[in-house]
C-alpha cells in the first residue's frame, strides 16, 4: 500500500511571489521579491518545508534589504500597462535569486525604476546587484549592493565545479519588441561585478514569448536550464533545457513546458517562475509561484507554492501539478522525519513598528513613526506627500494580507489630526488601487477609492466632529472588503456603521504585488494618533 502525506498550498500566503531556495544543513532558505516595499528583499527558513518564519525574527528585519541607505526604492513607481487589460506594472524589487557557497550567502537581485511622468509604452530601468552575508540572522551582516551591469532582470548564479562563476539572466531588448527578452550569461566575479567573459545568448526559451526567470543547475556533468516564459500571468509556464557545456547549445527539452496551468479552469493560475532544490535525503522539490483565482478575483496577487520533482540521473525532472492540497507519495520517495508536518504558530494579532512582517512604501523616513509597546499608541509624523503619490515614500505602514478571510482594525484619536490633510486606515496595492476608511482634519470620515482606471475620490462623507475617537474596521471575504466605523461618544462605544464596500476584484489585475493593510498620515504638519492596530488573519 502506498503511503501519503498531504501538505496545504500556497505554502507562504499573500504577497511573496518569485521565490528561490536554497538549503543549507538542516534549514531550508526563501527569498520572495518585494518590489517597492521596504525591507525588501524577506528571507524566510524552515525545517520542514510548510512553516515558515523570517530569519531573524527577534532582530526585527527578516530581508535582505534592511537599511533604507542601502538601496533607493523611491523610484519604485507603478505604470498602467494596458487598461484594457488590467496591467499593473510596478517597479522596485525583482526576483531575486540566493544561493550559499562556501560558508557564505549570495544574493542576485534587480532595481527597476520608473517615473511619475512615464509613458506605459517605456520600460523601466534595471539596475541590478548582488548582496552578500554570513549570516543571515544578523541585518548587520547584509553587504551593500555590488552593482553589475546588465540591462535585464531576473539574475542567477550558478557556481560551477572549476571554480568559475556564471550568471544568467533575462535580458531585455523590449517588452513591445519580438523577441522581448532571451536568456543571457557571463562568468562574473562576485566581489567586483566585473564579467569575466563576453556577455551571450544562451537560449531564447522554447518558443513562448518573454522567456525569464532563469535558474542553471549541474548535475552529472550536464547543465540544465529552467526558465519561465509565456509572460507572469495566463500564459505563464516553467519549461527546461539541456546542455553538456555551460555556453550551449542548449536543447530544448521536447515535453516542455513541464508545468502550467494555462488553459486550465483550476484555482491556481498563472503558475511558473520555480527554483529546484533538493532535500537532505536526496529528494527534489520546486518552489513556484501562483495565484489563488476565485470568482474571477485574486487579490492577494501571487503567492509561494510548493510541489514534489521527481529528476533521474539522465532525464528532465517531472514536477506533479500544483494543488491546495498537496498529496506527496512515499512510494518512491524518502522524506525526513518532520518533513511536510506544520507546527505552524498563528501570525501575531497585533501590528507593530518593530514587527519584521511590518513593511513601508519605498525608502521611508523612519523618524516620521513612533510606537509606545506599552500604550499601544502609534504616532505618525504627517508629510505633504498623498498616499497615491507615484515616487518617493508617503508615511505608510502596514502589513500584508495573508488570508481571504480577514479583519483589519485601528482606533483613531481626533484630538490630534494633521493639519490641511487625511490619516486613516487603507488597504493598498498601489498607486492606481488603494481604498482607505479616511478622517481629514475637519473631522470628516469617507471612503477615500483608487481602484483600477478610475479616479481618485471621496465618497460617503460623514462628520464625526462629536466623538473623540474613532474605530477603523475593514474586513474581508472572498468576494468583497467592507468598510466600517464606529465612535466613541460620551464614554462608550456606540455601534459599528458601514461605510461602503468593493469588490475583491476591484483589487485584482494582471499585477505584480498584493494587497496590504496599513496606517497613513499626509498634511502640511501635525500628527495623527492611533491605538490597537489589529490583524486578524
Amino acid at each position: 500500500m502506498t503511503k501519503s502525506l498531504t501538505f496545504t498550498n500556497p505554502i507562504l500566503p499573500g504577497f511573496y511571489p518569485d521565490p528561490s531556495v536554497v538549503r543549507v544543513g538542516d534549514e531550508f532558505y526563501m527569498i520572495n521579491s518585494s518590489f517597492q516595499f521596504f525591507p525588501g528583499l524577506p528571507i524566510h527558513k524552515s525545517t520542514n518545508l510548510v512553516d515558515w518564519e523570517l530569519v531573524d525574527i527577534e532582530l526585527v528585519s527578516g530581508h535582505a534589504i534592511c537599511r533604507p541607505s542601502q538601496i533607493d526604492l523611491n523610484q519604485a513607481t507603478t505604470k498602467i500597462n494596458r487598461a484594457e487589460f488590467g496591467e499593473f506594472f510596478t517597479a522596485g524589487l525583482y526576483a531575486p535569486t540566493i544561493r550559499f557557497h562556501a560558508g557564505r550567502f549570495y544574493i542576485v537581485c534587480t532595481n527597476l525604476k520608473g517615473r511619475s511622468s512615464m509613458d506605459s509604452t517605456e520600460d523601466f530601468g534595471p539596475e541590478n546587484f548582488i548582496i552578500t552575508c554570513d549570516n543571515l540572522s544578523d541585518p548587520n551582516s547584509f553587504s551593500d549592493p555590488i552593482y553589475f551591469d546588465f540591462h535585464g532582470i531576473d539574475p542567477s548564479l550558478l557556481f560551477d565545479e572549476d571554480g568559475k562563476v556564471y550568471m544568467q539572466g533575462s535580458w531585455i531588448y523590449g517588452y513591445r519588441k519580438k523577441p522581448a527578452t532571451v536568456i543571457r550569461q557571463a562568468e562574473i566575479d562576485l566581489n567586483t561585478g566585473k564579467y569575466l567573459s563576453e556577455l551571450r545568448d544562451i537560449w531564447t526559451g522554447s518558443g513562448d514569448k518573454v522567456p525569464e526567470g532563469p535558474h542553471l543547475y549541474k548535475r552529472n556533468g550536464a547543465y540544465w536550464l529552467l526558465i519561465a516564459e509565456g509572460g507572469t500571468h495566463r500564459g505563464h509556464k516553467i519549461t527546461m533545457a539541456r546542455s553538456d557545456n555551460v555556453w550551449g547549445p542548449y536543447e530544448s527539452y521536447k515535453k516542455n513546458p513541464i508545468l502550467t496551468t494555462q488553459g486550465s479552469y483550476h484555482a491556481i493560475q498563472c503558475v511558473g517562475h520555480g527554483d529546484l532544490f533538493m532535500d537532505k535525503e536526496g529528494e527534489w522539490w520546486c518552489c513556484l509561484l501562483g495565484r489563488r483565482e476565485i470568482n474571477g478575483a485574486y487579490p492577494l496577487g501571487r503567492e509561494t507554492y510548493l510541489v514534489p520533482a521527481t529528476w533521474s540521473e539522465t532525464a528532465f525532472p517531472c514536477l506533479e501539478p500544483v494543488e491546495l492540497q498537496q498529496v506527496v507519495s512515499f512510494e518512491h520517495r524518502q522524506l525526513p522525519a518532520g518533513l511536510l508536518v506544520s507546527n505552524s504558530p498563528p501570525l501575531p494579532k497585533t501590528v507593530r513598528l518593530d514587527s519584521p512582517y511590518t513593511v513601508y512604501l519605498r525608502t521611508p523616513d523612519l523618524q516620521a513613526f513612533s510606537h509606545d509597546l506599552v500604550s499601544h499608541r502609534i504616532e505618525l509624523l504627517a508629510k505633504p506627500m498623498a498616499l497615491g503619490c507615484a515616487e518617493g515614500s508617503p508615511v505608510f505602514f502596514g502589513q500584508r494580507q495573508v488570508s481571504l478571510k480577514s479583519e483589519a482594525s485601528v482606533t483613531l484619536h481626533l484630538d490630534s489630526l494633521p493639519a490641511d490633510g487625511h490619516c486613516g486606515l487603507s488597504l493598498y496595492k498601489d498607486t492606481f488601487r488603494h481604498v482607505s476608511l479616511d478622517v481629514n482634519s475637519k473631522k470628516e470620515i469617507s471612503l477615500a477609492t483608487a481602484h483600477k482606471t478610475h479616479e481618485f475620490g471621496f465618497v460617503n462623507a460623514r462628520t464625526i466632529a462629536v466623538a473623540s475617537s474613532v474605530k477603523l474596521i475593514v474586513r474581508s471575504t472572498i468576494d468583497s472588503y467592507v468598510f466600517s466605523y464606529e465612535l466613541f461618544l460620551e464614554g462608550a462605544w456606540n455601534g459599528e456603521l458601514e461605510l461602503g464596500s468593493i469588490s475583491a476584484a476591484d483589487m485584482s489585475g494582471d499585477d505584480f504585488t498584493g494587497t496590504v493593510y496599513g496606517l497613513y498620515a499626509s498634511g502640511k504638519e501635525g500628527k495623527a494618533t492611533f491605538e490597537q492596530f489589529l490583524l486578524v488573519q
